[in-house]
């Protein structure tokens, strides 16, 4: 059982609070992970730790700030990325953006993250899993190592509407906590065991799981620790989407359309991986 670890890092309360967490968790554990970061309040500072102790209490106060989150998570060796400039922005917008919208909001997040990390990043996540075709054709111009904006069963080339990429996509595969949740026949304490069973299901690649860190990352943390015990017995194996992406070669990579979706516990419909493409 091969399962790798994305982490959405989409608002201040999940990097301050949340990604703290995780890395604590995963040092235990002796993990690797990829985040993906959200970098728009990045712009609100240091000022906002003391108005979030007020409002959040001592046992979730702030430990650092954004620039600190990142840059704890690189010096602990974990992989990162960026998750966008404005998650909840790009979640509601990009899906019928235009070129110019969607160029604005990836140059907004490359620079900041740029400024924060002193490079740019190289790895991309579209928040809320929404795409449109010019985004897919930026991630290939600017030489991204691969994205991960869709949910699907293994990794592929992506073609929407006539634009065909050279960046690799690497789905997510499993469904995530908030959508466990969100269903009536699971049993919330039952979550683990209901994710834990899907993930058995063999995939060429492995599986890829995407945690939220202000999920996963604070009040759910205890079914984070319930999967990372389950994941790594039976002889399984965490890991991050880079190690995915150097076992693929992309030039042999299939080509496959991206589509539209339900998923259960989601009212939005998602980016998917869809038919093969004619090449």
């Amino acid at each position: 059982m091969r399962i790798a670890l994305k982490i959405d890092v989409p608002s201040f309360r999940a990097a301050t609070v949340g990604v703290p967490n995780l890395l604590k968790l995963f040092e235990e554990y002796q993990i690797s992970a990829s985040f993906f970061f959200s970098v728009e309040y990045n712009a609100q500072g240091k000022g906002l730790v003391e108005k979030a102790v007020s409002l959040l209490g001592k046992r979730q106060k702030p430990e650092m700030t954004l620039q600190e989150g990142m840059l704890a998570v690189a010096d602990a060796g974990h992989e990162i990325a960026l998750m966008g400039f404005d998650a909840s922005t790009w979640s509601k917008q990009a899906a019928f953006a235009d070129a110019d919208w969607t160029s604005h909001q990836l140059a907004l997040g490359m620079e900041t993250f740029e400024q924060l990390l002193g490079h740019a990043p190289n790895r991309f996540a579209a928040p809320g899993w929404q795409v449109n075709a010019h985004l897919l054709a930026m991630e290939e111009r600017l030489e991204f190592r691969y994205a991960s904006d869709v949910r699907g069963k293994y990794p592929f080339l992506p073609s929407l509407h006539n634009v065909v990429s050279q960046c690799p996509q690497i789905p997510t595969t499993l469904p995530t906590l908030s959508e466990l949740l969100l269903q009536d026949d699971i049993d919330s304490d039952k979550a683990h065991e209901y994710l834990y069973a899907e993930s058995r299901h063999v995939l060429p690649f492995g599986h890829v799981y995407s945690a939220n860190a202000e999920l996963e990352g604070i009040q759910h943390l205890e079914f984070m620790e319930k999967m990372l015990v389950m994941w790594k017995g039976q002889e399984g194996s965490l890991r991050t989407l880079g190690e995915i992406r150097r076992e693929l070669e992309p030039e042999q990579l299939p080509v496959h359309q991206i589509g539209w979706g339900a998923v259960p516990g989601r009212r939005e419909h998602l980016a998917m991986q869809s038919v093969k493409a004619e090449t």
